[in-house]
């Protein structure tokens, strides 16, 4: 899988008190070619301010805004939009260990 591009979709919604740990979780990977999409589900809590920040940061993370339409409509705009061979879905209340 070495060179492989791995696309995280990380579809969120109000989620602003957990999405830090998430999106930080995801970022310091030891594996390098990651992208990840963050699929914003019509937020108005904050979140959507976070994961802006985040966009501006790094150069790997893409994130989309989008009405209220449920997790599955946004992971299906995260498929969309992933460039990977491989694509894994982290929920934004989530976070993944190191590896």
């Amino acid at each position: 899988m070495m060179g492989e591009i791995v696309s995280v979709v990380v579809p969120v919604y109000n989620i602003k008190e957990y999405i830090d740990k998430c999106i930080d979780s995801i970022v310091n990977q030891t594996y390098s070619e990651i992208e990840i999409i963050i699929v914003d589900d019509g937020s108005s809590d904050g979140t959507e301010q976070i994961i802006d920040e985040y966009e501006k940061k790094y150069k790997n993370i893409a994130v989309y805004h989008t009405d209220n339409k449920g997790v599955s409509a946004a992971r299906n705009l995260g498929i969309s939009k992933a460039s990977g061979k491989w694509i894994i879905f982290v929920d934004g209340d989530d976070y993944v260990e190191n590896g």
